[in-house]
């Protein structure tokens, strides 16, 4: 009977939820960390690195985020999927990745591609996950809330159908139950256990952690590169995203021109921007632009200017 003395530790929300409970000592494992960005999916990969779990080839140190594999992910190559997990398998036995919203890019039937899947899913506060989208990706915090809960939705409509361990975090309870949180994720994935790696564990559970928060703030980048064929070229990119950029053209400061770098150059692609849609070029002939005037490019509703900028138009280069 719980008495007003007594801890009444069984109906404390800890903030996890098994949806398929794993089998101990069943072999090598894949550990697979998805979720929203910005939702915690950084601190469980760190945890189990710090585990000894191999986590990528090509890490992001502060986000544990594997680029080799997250490119063969973005581009759907399954040839190069399969080729990746035979020999990670054959190295490692068990081993891992984290790849924010991997519903995006495999259905719950494609996770039967990896070897005995462990799906390990962290959610955060929607409002939380808005205004860290805010104030690192420069987005509007309302239109960002909504994107958050249909991003949320997106991902318990993946987790749901997995036939395979999943394992569902509350980031804010891990805050508040730390050692609850570590040991949860160890015995999920029958992973080694002692006081010493459990203390190591707790520490890494930081909020606000500041190299993380430096790290994920998303920037803009580009240029404005030169003539090409009478027309203005250049480049414009966000940081994490590959979604075209919306620009403005000034001539003498003034508004000319609303537009998107999106046009397709397959340097850019081999350099690594996105998709390779990052490009632009402009026939300033048809505004009238005077040789004498001063060109200048900005990110649009940010005023972010773009390197190169603020030449006459005679002075740059011609690269045809």
């Amino acid at each position: 009977m719980i008495t007003p003395d007594s801890p009444a530790d069984g109906l404390v929300n800890k903030g996890f939820i098994i949806n398929r409970s794993a089998t101990p000592g069943r072999g090598g494992r894949t550990f697979i960390v998805t979720g929203l960005h910005r939702s915690g999916t950084s601190l469980v990969a760190s945890i189990l690195r710090q585990v000894g779990i191999f986590m990528g080839s090509d890490l992001n140190d502060h986000v544990h985020e594997d680029e080799a594999l997250a490119k063969i992910l973005l581009a759907r190559d399954t040839p190069g999927l399969k080729r990746t997990i035979r020999q990670r398998d054959a190295d490692y036995g068990t081993c891992g990745f984290k790849f924010p919203m991997l519903s995006d890019v495999l259905d719950p039937p494609d996770i039967k591609l990896f070897t005995n899947p462990h799906v390990i899913i962290p959610f955060r506060d929607p409002v939380s996950v808005a205004v860290r989208r805010s104030l690192s990706d420069y987005q509007d915090p309302m239109p960002a809330l909504r994107a958050t809960v249909d991003a949320i939705a997106a991902m318990v409509a993946f987790a749901g159908p997995l036939d395979c361990p999943t394992l569902l975090l509350s980031y804010e309870k891990a805050l508040v139950f730390p050692a609850d949180f570590v040991a949860t994720l160890l015995r999920f994935g029958d992973l080694p256990r002692s006081d010493t790696l459990r203390d190591r564990l707790i520490a890494l559970i930081e909020p606000n952690r500041k190299a993380y928060i430096d790290v994920v703030r998303r920037n803009f980048g580009g240029a404005l590169e030169g003539i090409v064929d009478g027309r203005l070229r250049g480049l414009s990119h966000l940081t994490g995203s590959a979604d075209p950029v919306a620009l403005d053209l000034l001539v003498d400061d003034q508004p000319v021109l609303a537009f998107h770098a999106d046009e397709f150059r397959q340097d850019l692609l081999a350099a690594g921007f996105g998709t390779g849609h990052q490009g632009f070029s402009i026939d300033l002939a048809r505004f009238g632009v005077h040789p004498d005037a001063v060109i200048r490019i900005t990110v649009a509703q940010h005023g972010i200017e773009l390197a190169n900028g603020g030449k006459r138009l005679c002075d740059y280069d011609d690269l045809s």
